[in-house]
């Protein structure tokens, strides 16, 4: 059994030896064949732009995912109170997330440090607001360029 392990040994060691020679020889032997390195190039193709109209008519064409439909689609638009202001007291610091990379949810929305962005309060009003800093209880937004401190509240 030694003798078979070991005679398979030199075998395979003897064609791991030969193999790249043998590959050589044999592409060598092969007539019109040549060996390169070079990458092949190519022409750049132009990509034409895609161009999506919404028909105002049925003449115009027609929605493929509602192809019955012959109105245009409207408009979506978000209706806001009429003599709607701004309550700020109504700004909550929801929660903040532990380190490494600290956020906080400000009325439902997750904001990180620098970030700006719109919240909804309770009375239907979007406001814009920048996240400046948070800190382990509290974070400090902008609101009108006005700076706020909100705080956590514990034992509601």
């Amino acid at each position: 059994m030694q003798a078979r392990v070991n005679s398979l040994a030199v075998l395979l060691l003897v064609l791991a030896l030969l193999g790249p020679g043998l590959a050589r020889a044999a592409s060598a032997k092969t007539p019109g064949a040549t060996r390169t390195n070079s990458v092949p190039t190519f022409k750049p193709v132009d990509v034409p732009q895609s161009l999506f109209l919404i028909p105002a008519n049925p003449r115009e064409g027609r929605n493929p995912f509602f192809p019955q439909s012959i109105a245009p689609t409207p408009a979506i638009t978000t209706p806001r109170p009429p003599n709607a202001t701004a309550d700020f007291s109504s700004i909550v610091l929801n929660g903040i997330t532990s380190p490494p990379k600290r956020t906080a949810m400000i009325n439902g929305r997750t904001f990180e440090a620098g970030e700006e962005g719109d919240i909804k309060l309770p009375n239907g009003v979007r406001v814009l607001i920048k996240c400046e800093e948070i800190k382990g209880e509290s974070a400090i937004i902008r609101v009108n360029g006005q700076p706020r401190e909100l705080r956590l509240r514990f034992g509601l």
